[in-house]
């Protein structure tokens, strides 16, 4: 009986979503994600089909942060993308409040300090009046800025033969500048995601376990969509 019970604790405390990654609605890439309702959130990323081929990638990023505030409290990524691979892993200093990416390399944030993956893990969490238009502090690779949630409307989304009702939002990046940034040849997620000119777009479904149903990026007249697959 017990060991029941911890499985249901479990089960209810983990959830996993899978995504396809869309240009012009052709499949390009598959995207996991693991997220415990408590401090961790985890992607997993592939290409698939021609992009594979073209360019073969396989990613993972994982990220701790406080339950409460959703400050960063650690992350790490495995890239393998095409001849770029690395693996990296960034702790927190809660003494200090630091971020520590190696011996030299530290940056100074404050304890609910956000990235862009505890964002993420907070925006399948909170009410959507608690998030439109309040700037958060931001840290990026070792850059710092701010970031926020512009709630849209809501709207209904649907994919396969669901059809789900959501929160839409615009998600607003703004990076001070360039000087604290670690790494000119960082992974593409990380690189572009972050990049002045895109739009970025999240539709979060109102249901009780709320869930990225359908994500977008918009760059150059190009749209990106990401969407559930189940």
């Amino acid at each position: 009986m017990k060991i029941f019970i911890i499985t249901f604790v479990l089960i209810k405390c983990i959830s996993a979503q899978d995504y396809i990654i869309s240009v012009f609605g052709f499949p390009i890439a598959e995207v996991k994600q693991i997220h415990t309702h408590h401090d961790n959130i985890i992607y997993e990323t592939r290409n698939t089909g021609i992009a594979d081929l073209i360019w073969p990638t396989n990613n993972i990023y994982s990220t701790q942060f406080d339950s409460s505030s959703f400050g960063i409290r650690g992350w790490s990524k495995n890239i393998r993308q095409g001849e770029h691979k690395n693996k990296i892993s960034i702790e927190f200093d809660s003494t200090t409040t630091e971020l520590l990416y190696d011996s030299k390399k530290k940056v100074q944030i404050t304890d609910s300090t956000q990235t862009i993956f505890t964002l993420l893990a907070m925006v399948q969490t909170a009410d959507y009046r608690e998030l439109d238009t309040r700037w958060f502090s931001f840290e990026h690779e070792g850059q710092l800025g701010k970031a926020r949630f512009v709630w849209s409307d809501t709207a209904t989304v649907t994919y396969r033969k669901n059809k789900v009702l959501c929160d839409h939002y615009r998600l607003d990046i703004i990076l001070n500048d360039d000087s604290g940034k670690f790494w000119e040849n960082s992974d593409y997620f990380m690189a572009k995601i972050v990049a002045s000119d895109i739009v970025r777009q999240l539709w979060i479904s109102r249901e009780s376990e709320k869930r990225i149903i359908q994500a977008s990026i918009n760059t150059m007249g190009l749209q990106v969509i990401a969407l559930i697959y189940e």
